[in-house]
């Protein structure tokens, strides 16, 4: 389900993964059977680092998430290097927003909060927007 219409690109639908994660726990919990649920203690979420999920002000997927491995902000990765003490790849997160303000106005506009994919996949479960601090 990996949208790639164009060279380098590299997006996903948010939704097909929070789909994925709601079937993936129906079917454990069907599949141990009885009282399940009433014994969950805690889940853990695990996911790629990198993609780029960007949310408006309440918080709603605006465009299809940029996965770790889109490479279209090639360029701007190379212009943030040249400026930082560190190198930027085209599949940091950093140079993806920067590709989305010059590449995408309406959906740079709407920007009001950044998550990760296990980010994003954490707030759909708690209602919590939060980043790991080595994340950050």
């Amino acid at each position: 389900m990996l949208e790639s219409d164009v060279v380098g690109r590299a997006e996903q639908d948010p939704a097909v993964w929070v789909d994925a994660m709601w079937r993936a726990c129906r079917e454990a919990l069907a599949d141990a059977g009885g009282d399940a649920a009433s014994r969950i203690c805690g889940i853990g979420v695990s996911g790629q680092q990198h993609g780029l999920v960007a949310l408006d002000a309440s918080y709603e997927v605006i465009r299809p998430a940029k996965l770790w491995c889109d490479t279209e902000s090639a360029e701007e990765a190379a212009e943030l290097s040249k400026s930082l003490p560190v190198p930027i790849v085209a599949s940091f997160t950093a140079s993806k927003l920067l590709w989305l303000k010059r590449h995408e106005a309406a959906a740079w506009a709407r920007l009001a909060h950044v998550a990760l994919p296990h980010d994003y996949l954490n707030y759909v479960l708690t209602g919590e927007l939060v980043m790991e601090g080595s994340d950050a």
